[in-house]
């Protein structure tokens, strides 16, 4: 790092150090919203609860960092991880150490403080994986055509559907969310339900006409929503508008039934897309046509890196017993050691340092990415990153950490 830059945290509430952090992070992320004191003032209620941090050359901004702790759903549990974002560089100072310095000294924070974990999302997945992180969620985009979509006849479908004003979600959503949380679900702050609810706005940036439908169960109890917009377009008289899904949770199999089937049915729309879902949706197993639902794309979402894995790897709970020691390897140290992982029958795992033979060596960007439940250590070992001590190592390791359901992380961050 050069002698003369200095990194040093950023106070929200000057306006002129704030306006600097923004205008550093909108040049990095190739921002199209135009920066004014409204817009600055906006985004400093909601990161007035942050960690900001800047490398300074001279009385210049030259890389931005953020970081906050919050709660992390894993396998049967949830871990306090610290999470990252805003991280940038301006291209006349790439290369010379900033955000080794930045991400290095965050970490040690973080680890000298018991945090698990750290999470981030990538936006370039070349970056982080020297810092221990790997890929640990994978999210999908799904496109429903509406013309051919129709449920089974044989699928459940019980309670009741609502359409209702944004606003009026707000009280009802976090709730629903927090029912409905999957492994690889993180937190959502309360200004994140505000703009989602359209309680509030954020200045520049245009708010796109929304539709918010609950489901409620048989009680009455709210047990789902799906918040959508759309852009209208036609082609001589043929409708070709799309509705995408902005939000979607359930909590019961009824409510994921029921909100998809009204998806299925809307008028005056060709194709329901949703973005940032799970990549193993079951809509198509609902539908009378399966490929009425399709999977467009997919992607890494979440990227995790173990501070702490004794913590980490007890945290969360398993779907197969099992007894494997494990030896990971850690460039910063944080993770460096030898752990035995003990799965007794009820998917509790006793986790600690042993000086027993491994039975497999890996880094701890693999072990991260195979912590929730998904990744692929078998791929991870075909390429050479993983080490087994004896046979059927990697497979037995792969079986003790998959989880049935692929984790997801819904949210951006």
């Amino acid at each position: 790092m050069p002698f003369d830059v200095q990194i040093r945290p950023v106070d929200p509430d000057d306006d002129a150090a704030l306006d600097a952090y923004l205008a550093q992070q909108e040049i990095a992320f190739t921002s199209d919203e135009p920066h004014t004191p409204a817009r600055r003032d906006a985004y400093r209620e909601m990161l007035r609860v942050h960690r900001l941090t800047g490398a300074y050359d001279g009385d210049r901004i030259v890389a931005t960092y953020r970081s906050w702790d919050w709660t992390l759903t894993l396998p049967g549990g949830a871990a306090t991880v610290r999470a990252i974002s805003s991280v940038t560089v301006a291209p006349t100072h790439r290369r010379r150490g900033l955000l080794t310095a930045l991400m290095t000294g965050d970490l040690a924070e973080a680890h000298a403080g018991g945090t698990a974990a750290a999470v981030l999302i990538a936006s370039e997945a070349t970056i982080y994986g020297r810092f221990g992180f790997g890929p640990a969620t994978e999210t999908a985009t799904w496109h429903l055509d509406v013309g051919t979509a129709r449920l089974r006849p044989d699928v459940p479908r019980s309670g009741d559907l609502e359409m209702v004003p944004l606003p009026a979600l707000r009280e009802i959503a976090p709730q629903v969310f927090a029912a409905a949380r999957l492994p690889g679900a993180t937190d959502r702050s309360p200004d994140r339900w505000d703009l989602l609810c359209h309680v509030r706005t954020i200045p520049g940036r245009p708010e796109k006409p929304a539709a918010a439908v609950v489901h409620r169960d048989e009680d009455g109890v709210p047990q789902g929503y799906v918040i959508y917009t759309w852009v209208d377009r036609w082609e001589g008289r043929v409708c070709r508008t799309v509705a995408t899904v902005q939000d979607f949770q359930a909590a019961t199999p009824a409510a994921y039934a029921a909100l998809w089937g009204l998806l299925c049915e809307l008028d005056l729309i060709e194709t329901v897309r949703g973005a940032d879902r799970p990549v193993d949706e079951p809509l198509p197993w609902l539908l009378v046509d399966p490929r009425a639902a399709r999977r467009v794309e997919s992607g890494d979402m979440l990227w995790t890196r173990l501070l702490d894995p004794v913590a980490a790897l007890a945290a969360r709970r398993y779907e197969a017993s099992g007894d494997v020691v494990l030896a990971v390897t850690d460039p910063l140290g944080h993770a460096t050691g030898t752990l035995s992982v003990q799965v007794d029958g009820t998917g509790k795992a006793v986790v600690g340092p042993t000086t027993a033979p491994p039975h497999l060596t890996l880094p701890v960007d693999v072990l991260s990415s195979i912590w929730l439940g998904g990744g692929d250590l078998p791929a991870a070992a075909l390429a050479g990153r993983v080490q087994p001590h004896r046979d059927g190592a990697v497979e037995e390791v792969a079986r003790l950490f998959r989880t049935l359901r692929a984790p997801w992380t819904g949210t951006s961050f």
